[in-house]
């Protein structure tokens, strides 16, 4: 599609700045405030369509806000309008020097983004119901998860000053924790088991040595089912396992580093999965004992085993048979 109209939203809570971006005026380029709300995305339409645009000619995009993105995302899909979701980090950084900062100047700048990238930019399509429910499921096990561990935290260091009802106390809250988290894990597998696509490629994954129920979650999250990532080098790069070189002339000349910019929380989750996965898969156990008796780094091996274990569920997935342990390893 040939886009001829490109719109830049920067997303609040309660308002939504649009710019359209027009090449020969720049920073003039027309920009008005709307409520981020049913009423005022309609409203955004008919702002454009008195401008001469055509809907279907119009290029959105905005930045990935989470839940205050969302309503708007969705008024999008409904109408079938072309819309882009990216990243702030990635359109802060291509922007070059910005002094000052306003809802309006972020609007203009994210417009202008979208037509200097626009033979680029990938078109953003919402995942399945069933995953952004499991996303929000994730969450709130995450959360407990921490509550959980800070409770537990108290209880041993501190339990020579804790009197004994606090104690009491804090012994129930961890009990609480520990049985909505069963629930919440209980309430995924139903959510995945309810969607047939999703639930043969949560077998798959499973399948895998050392990934439990949160990675396999987590996979069908952040990858839409196994749609948004085409391969395992691109989801490492994404989870900041994958290394990239740091030299620069003859002067610079460092180690391969994985990058910072990068899903931390797939990260950590992927760390307890090599860590079982090296245990009770006797192939990669027998991969780690070689590079430690090579001399590698404990952490550079475990950061390797991840990306066996990432490219092993993306390989079956893709073949559409579960994985099959090596004979010969044992």
């Amino acid at each position: 599609m040939n886009y001829k109209w490109f719109v830049g939203i920067d997303v609040s809570k309660k308002t939504l700045d649009v710019s359209s971006f027009i090449k020969e005026l720049g920073d003039k380029s027309p920009h008005e405030q709307f409520t981020n709300d049913g009423k005022g995305y309609k409203a955004v339409i008919r702002w454009l369509k008195k401008q001469g645009a055509i809907v279907k000619e119009v290029m959105f995009c905005m930045e990935h806000t989470g839940v205050y993105s969302m309503d708007l995302a969705l008024f999008f899909e409904k109408n079938n309008l072309a819309y882009s979701m990216v990243s702030p980090l990635h359109i802060k950084r291509s922007l070059g020097l910005v002094r000052g900062k306003s809802d309006k100047v972020d609007s203009f700048q994210i417009s202008r983004f979208c037509y200097l990238h626009r033979d680029e930019l990938p078109h953003t399509k919402l995942p399945l119901e069933s995953i952004r429910v499991l996303k929000g499921l994730i969450n709130e096990r995450e959360r407990l998860v921490k509550m959980q561990k800070s409770e537990k935290t108290v209880l041993h260091e501190l339990k020579k000053v804790n009197t004994k009802s606090t104690f009491n106390r804090i012994e129930s809250r961890i009990i609480m924790f520990s049985t909505d988290i069963e629930c919440i894990e209980k309430e995924m597998e139903q959510v995945i088991s309810s969607e047939p696509e999703v639930f043969e490629n949560y077998k798959l994954t499973r399948s895998v040595i050392g990934i439990g129920l949160v990675n396999t979650v987590l996979f069908i999250v952040y990858t839409c089912n196994f749609q948004s990532f085409s391969d395992a080098r691109k989801y490492a790069c994404y989870s900041g396992i994958a290394p990239f070189e740091n030299s620069s002339g003859t002067s610079l000349r460092g180690k391969t580093r994985v990058s910072h910019l990068a899903n931390k929380r797939i990260k950590s989750n992927l760390s307890n999965a090599a860590r079982s996965a090296v245990q009770n898969d006797p192939e990669l156990r027998i991969y780690y004992d070689r590079k430690a008796k090579e001399g590698k780094e404990h952490g550079v091996i475990m950061n390797a085993v991840k990306f066996k274990l990432i490219s092993r569920v993306f390989s079956v997935v893709k073949r559409g048979t579960p994985f099959v342990k090596m004979r010969q390893a044992g």
